[in-house]
């Protein structure tokens, strides 16, 4: 056990020589007193105070209570043998308040980590599985409540919005949906899906389309999102713990809510690549089935991946990796399976798009 010499003293009082030495919970201070008598103060670890004992080459130390008490030295390793005395008792005290919890901190921190796992997996997994079971009706309800929110913020071309409703209604797809496309002026290329038929395009996309085929790739991919309830499948999972909570709750109208209070967000909405691939390939199906050229897809790509060399395009952002997507498009066993033959009406159509003011 080392001993260090200094000075001890009482507030107010003498200050005698003393020797310290360090046992196991507290500082022993020994010293004689003005009478010669030998005396010994303790001073356990947790009243010391805890400060900057040093001060100008000497070593500083305070203790607690009444009166107050000071030691003083100027012996090297003292301080550092005090700091590591006051860790360990700062350790103990901690292993001593909750160390008959810690069995109970372990569960908690388990059940903090499966609500967390289920929050990040689950949750979103079930709201996806709940947007397949919603009727079509209120995908529809809520699709058009979002178009409503949305609708002020457009500057809708109407002569185009007919034109193409007329191009797909041609393409005479099958779906229990009720398809609107609605052309949007603006100098972003982008189109997106809604719940329930709401397809937005807007006519900067267009502008750089040369090809019926394209348009028809276009609108094949968002009808798919549609058809497949993409949307409103990434919608739930966007919005799941709200959705989750609702349906705990028996609310699904407050699903319909969040969602629709923030419909603006849907313009950039991210699909996922399986989701994505999925559309593309459904697309090359449509395209396929009505002899229509599949390359319209390559085409279509192509120009949005020039658009991104000028600017970022919102649907390049959302829908990513398109060299990627022009590869598994071309090897699609229904990349133009049934020939091509040219469609004088989609064609006639698509030059009124293209021509309209």
């Amino acid at each position: 056990m080392n001993n260090y010499s200094g000075t001890y003293q009482v507030q107010g009082g003498e200050a005698y020589s003393a020797t310290f030495s360090f046992l196991k919970d507290k500082l022993n201070i020994h010293f004689k007193d003005e009478h010669g008598n030998d005396r010994n103060v303790f001073w356990y670890y947790d009243e010391i105070i805890k400060e900057n004992f040093r001060q100008q080459g000497s070593v500083t130390v305070r203790y607690g209570g009444y009166p107050a008490q000071a030691i003083e030295t100027r012996q090297p390793g003292f301080v550092e043998e005090l700091e590591r005395r006051l860790q360990k008792q700062n350790k103990n005290f901690l292993l001593k308040t909750f160390g008959h919890a810690l069995p109970f901190l372990r569960i908690l921190f388990f059940i903090i980590l499966l609500l967390v796992a289920a929050y990040i997996w689950v949750v979103p997994y079930m709201a996806g599985r709940m947007a397949e079971k919603v009727p079509v009706s209120y995908e529809e309800n809520l699709g058009d409540a979002m178009f409503s929110s949305m609708k002020s913020g457009f500057i809708i071309d109407d002569k185009k919005t007919m034109y193409i409703n007329d191009f797909f209604n041609e393409l005479k797809i099958n779906t229990p949906y009720k398809i609107h496309i609605t052309v949007v002026k603006d100098d972003v290329p982008n189109a997106f899906a809604m719940p329930g038929g709401n397809i937005v395009v807007y006519d900067k996309i267009l502008a750089g389309i040369d090809d019926y085929s394209e348009l028809a790739a276009l609108l094949s991919h968002e009808f798919t999102h549609v058809q497949n309830r993409h949307t409103t499948k990434s919608l739930f999972r966007n919005f799941s713990s709200s959705a989750f909570l609702s349906v705990i709750l028996g609310n699904a109208g407050a699903v319909s809510d969040v969602i629709i209070s923030n419909a603006n967000n849907l313009k950039n909405l991210s699909y996922g690549r399986s989701l994505e691939k999925e559309a593309d390939m459904n697309g090359v199906k449509i395209l396929s089935e009505r002899k229509i050229d599949c390359n319209g897809f390559i085409g279509l790509f192509n120009m949005l991946k020039k658009q991104n060399d000028i600017e970022v395009a919102e649907w390049m952002s959302s829908h990513p990796d398109l060299q990627n997507r022009i590869d598994y498009i071309r090897k699609s066993p229904d990349f133009n399976k049934n020939g091509v033959n040219e469609d004088e009406t989609l064609k006639a159509i698509f030059l009124k798009i293209k021509t309209a003011e």
